[in-house]
């Protein structure tokens, strides 16, 4: 939870300055580039996690590999966050500048979470059924979770819809524990 808070204070930071220059897009893509490189890279991830690397270091590894790629902003942003040592954060960072992003769009993120695979035309289906019923545009993440044995659970924000065969199991159990047999 404390790295979710540290993020968000970050991220809010950094998206402040992009509302003010009107590149919430373009520093998104940055950012997620750099976030990206830096945790497929076990190395690299270690190496910026690292208490004792001085940030000054991290900072000219940073340059090498990004100076030419991303924009002053980002690339000032990110000497930031690694002055700061707060580098192991910048997978939460991101997530958290994206959610800001996403509603500065009117769109909501909704994680779906199936037993199997579900084919595109379902998930294009379910995704404009979503739109229909918050009046927003929605993008789905979508998982497997064989033990849910069929079915779908839907989580938007806080609200979650649980059509899965195991709810309807534990629901019909519940319900037998209930009723009285005469």
């Amino acid at each position: 939870m404390l790295n979710k808070s540290v993020g968000r204070r970050y991220a809010e930071a950094f998206f402040a300055i992009a509302q003010e220059q009107v590149k919430i897009d373009q520093f998104q893509q940055e950012l997620a580039e750099a976030v990206e490189t830096i945790i497929s890279h076990e190395e690299l991830k270690a190496y910026m996690a690292h208490v004792l690397i001085p940030p000054s270091e991290k900072k000219e590894v940073l340059a090498k590999l990004f100076s030419s790629r991303i924009s002053d902003t980002t690339m000032n942003f990110l000497s930031i966050v690694v002055d700061k040592r707060r580098a192991n954060h910048l997978e939460v960072i991101y997530d958290e500048y994206q959610a800001m992003a996403d509603e500065s769009r009117n769109i909501l993120k909704a994680e779906v979470v199936s037993a199997k695979h579900v084919d595109k035309q379902d998930i294009t289906q379910l995704e404009k059924a979503l739109a229909a019923a918050t009046g927003k545009k929605v993008r789905v993440e979508f998982s497997i979770d064989p033990t849910l044995i069929g079915g779908i659970k839907v989580r938007i924000g806080d609200r979650v819809i649980d059509a899965s065969v195991v709810k309807r199991l534990d629901m019909l159990k519940s319900s037998l524990k209930r009723s009285k047999i005469s």
